[in-house]
């Protein structure tokens, strides 16, 4: 039987995402056991309904996944952002979490997670170009470091943000980092490779995105029957040549310690970073590795 083709779409259809995804939640539930994951989202809106800031993450595995942390410029300066990390917090604690965990960048806001609790981990320099650097932080709950929470904040919880909500606070995140790097937009883009068989079957994918000098993998996934046959290592060379041939000096990934980072390390990547009992029980590995043209 011939091998699947590795294919590249930086646009796939829905199910590809889906098919790709579900393989590895399943992996992860498989191995870990941990079957709760819930989407977090809350909102700062102003007259009119209109969005002018956000929190938007995830709990999974007893952590608080800070993903996205906006506020429009005007509303700056008046302690909103620390009450919807307080919220945040507090939703997360609810549900048993023990720890949150994000990251800035040097052109972000560092200093603010610092004045909340939250302490660095790892450090990626030169990203998402020279001169500029992203920080992992982390912070684990204790009674001494909860967030005073004020009821009377302009704050709504919105569990099943809507696509459209989620854009809003993405943009916002993404309009200042241009502005304070000087990258144009277009220095970012997807940079998805599938496996498809002879059928025309997706039986893997490696998921990630071009932002300045970086590669990101995103998700790796192979249908079980084709591991251990290079599958994975064909999709990300691939992906490591597209990223070569648009000039990114790096690529950088994560994993766990019940998901591949043998298989990370053999093909070039180094740990630069560790959060012990992410999730409960486990850990978290940071990689990155530096590409050179062929």
């Amino acid at each position: 039987m011939n091998p699947p083709k590795v294919i590249v779409n930086a646009e796939p259809p829905k199910e590809w995402f889906e098919i790709v995804g579900r393989g590895l939640e399943r992996h992860n539930t498989a191995v870990t056991s941990i079957v709760e994951y819930y989407p977090v989202c809350f909102v700062v809106r102003e007259a009119g309904n209109h969005v002018r800031g956000g929190l938007y993450g995830s709990l999974w595995g007893q952590w608080l996944h800070v993903g996205s942390l906006w506020l429009d410029r005007a509303l700056r300066g008046r302690g909103l952002g620390i009450q919807l990390m307080a919220a945040a917090e507090e939703y997360a604690r609810s549900k048993g979490c023990v720890a949150s965990f994000l990251q800035t960048g040097s052109f972000e806001a560092r200093p603010f997670y610092e004045k909340l609790g939250y302490r660095v981990y790892a450090a990626l320099n030169d990203h998402p170009i020279k001169s500029h650097d992203r920080f992992h932080m982390s912070k684990r709950y204790s009674e001494a470091n909860r967030l005073p929470l004020s009821p009377s904040a302009a704050i709504t919880f919105e569990p099943y943000a809507s696509k459209e909500v989620q854009e809003t606070i993405h943009r916002g995140v993404r309009t200042h980092a241009i502005a304070a790097i000087g990258l144009p937009e277009e220095m970012w883009s997807a940079a998805h490779f599938f496996l498809q068989n002879n059928d025309g079957e997706i039986v893997g994918g490696a998921l990630g995105n071009i932002w300045g000098d970086w590669y990101f993998l995103d998700v790796l996934w192979v249908d079980r029957p084709l591991r251990g046959q290079d599958n994975g290592q064909r999709m990300l060379a691939a992906a490591e040549q597209h990223a070569i041939e648009r000039g990114c000096s790096g690529a950088h990934l994560d994993t766990a310690s019940f998901q591949a980072r043998p298989f990370y390390e053999k093909i070039g990547y180094t740990v630069f970073g560790t959060l012990e009992d992410h999730p409960v029980g486990h850990s978290h590995y940071l990689l990155s590795k530096r590409l050179r043209a062929s």
